[in-house]
């Protein structure tokens, strides 16, 4: 199910500022995990990557399945970076997707204690365009990896990151991001 696409080279034209600040990432991220999607019911045409559109329609779910779940990070905290680099014999790749959710709060720790080394998929909103984009990827899932929490005289939060090893970028995610009972 994994779409590898070699595509030509293409012109990258230049952009200003109001594309490429900071800030346009949205304080909200909707997770699911990976284990409820129906694997079963997803086709090689749920996801387009060709040089027009890098696409990925709504991703099925199993019955039972919670369905996606908002979080929200702390003020313009949430972050997506991606590095490569060549190596000797193949490249290496780190997709991260991290952010700081404040609190001392029950619902946090149950989070920490029970999802670490979980695979996810994510989705973050442009603050000015309203689009939707995939991390991670499904058969390629985010892995909440690392958390800080800090319990001290100048904040309660947590620190958490997800990250996967693999070459896929985000995708537009055309589908809608509410939990399965409609919130």
């Amino acid at each position: 199910m994994i779409n590898i696409v070699d595509l030509p080279l293409a012109e990258i034209a230049p952009v200003g500022d109001r594309e490429t600040q900071g800030n346009r990432m949205y304080r909200t991220i909707y997770l699911l995990l990976e284990e409820e999607v129906d694997y079963a019911s997803l086709t090689n045409n749920d996801i387009t990557i060709s040089a027009a559109a890098r696409t990925c329609a709504s991703l099925p779910l199993k019955d039972g399945a919670t369905g996606w779940v908002p979080f929200s990070f702390v003020k313009k905290t949430a972050g997506f970076t991606s590095e490569g680099s060549e190596g000797d014999i193949t490249s290496e790749i780190t997709n991260t997707l991290s952010g700081t959710i404040g609190g001392r709060r029950i619902v946090l720790d149950n989070f920490l204690e029970c999802n670490m080394g979980k695979a996810f998929l994510a989705v973050t909103m442009d603050a000015i365009t309203g689009k939707k984009y995939l991390h991670g990827r499904p058969y390629a899932p985010l892995t909440l990896s690392s958390f800080t929490k800090r319990v001290n005289s100048e904040n309660c939060s947590a620190d958490i990151t997800f990250t996967q090893n693999n070459l896929m970028q985000e995708l537009e995610y055309l589908g809608e991001v509410v939990s399965v009972d409609g919130d």
